[in-house]
């Protein structure tokens, strides 16, 4: 079926949102993950913030001997004496982040067969076949944002180099929710992504730009709305791909 659907999607590019339609299926997934999905999160960005310690306390020494700095200057000039095993680190763990966040896709999944989603719906999609394909598309992904923008700032052209990755985020924007829907090949679904955000890219800005929006809006409310309001970039993404690849399959 993915091969049919693979070929006929060569020759075909045209496709419409019914926004209506669309609506209804984000509010309904919404209502069965919203709880669920915020704990998920908020266990992610406990975990991240352990490795980030850990992390430093590799990178920088012992971390209890930084929290004694008083000095910003000092702090300042360790930080840029270990900038290259900081600048690992900061990829490393942006990738691992990524790819942890990437489970909600699994409950997203889960949420279209069950009124009740848990965590074990996230955690299995991780390490599935699935979630070893999105991981490797993650891993290709962030490598490039993150080494275009840091030679192009390097040269001097850092806006350039944020445009760039912006660029590459945009494109990749339906990549790993072809993995998880439908289990798509790495090559299947960048070429997919690449041609659904290429045939109306306004549009798909417009909808990305405002689900990025409503997402760190959650940032207000002293930060911890964001667990609550990051899904929605997840759940737009996965419902767009599914209200748009439906159209290729039939």
């Amino acid at each position: 079926m993915l091969r049919t659907f693979a070929k006929h999607f060569l020759f075909s590019m045209s496709y419409t949102i019914d926004q209506q339609q669309l609506s209804e299926r984000i509010f309904s997934i919404v209502k069965i993950i919203a709880v669920p999905s915020g704990l998920y999160i908020f266990l992610s960005f406990i975990i991240l913030a352990f490795l980030y310690m850990t992390g430093f306390s590799v990178a920088l020494g012992s971390f209890a001997e930084l929290v004694k700095i008083s000095d910003p200057k000092v702090l300042e000039e360790l930080i840029l004496t270990n900038s290259a095993e900081i600048l690992v680190l900061n990829i490393v763990l942006s990738i691992f982040f990524h790819y942890l966040l990437s489970g909600i896709y699994g409950m997203i999944k889960s949420s279209e067969t069950s009124a009740i989603v848990g965590l074990g719906s996230a955690y299995k999609a991780l390490f599935s076949l699935k979630g070893l394909k999105a991981l490797n598309v993650i891993i290709i992904i962030q490598l490039l944002s993150s080494t275009f923008s840091y030679f192009l700032d390097a040269a001097g052209f850092s806006l350039v180099g944020f445009a760039l990755g912006i660029l590459i985020q945009f494109l990749t924007y339906f990549v790993v929710p072809a993995i998880y829907a439908d289990n798509q090949g790495i090559w299947n679904s960048l070429n997919f992504s690449v041609k659904t955000v290429n045939e109306k890219p306004g549009l798909l800005f417009v909808f990305m730009t405002i689900t990025y929006l409503l997402s760190l809006a959650g940032l207000l409310f002293l930060g911890i709305g964001i667990i609550f309001t990051l899904p929605l970039n997840y759940i737009v993404s996965y419902s767009l791909y599914s209200h748009i690849s439906v159209q290729f399959k039939n």
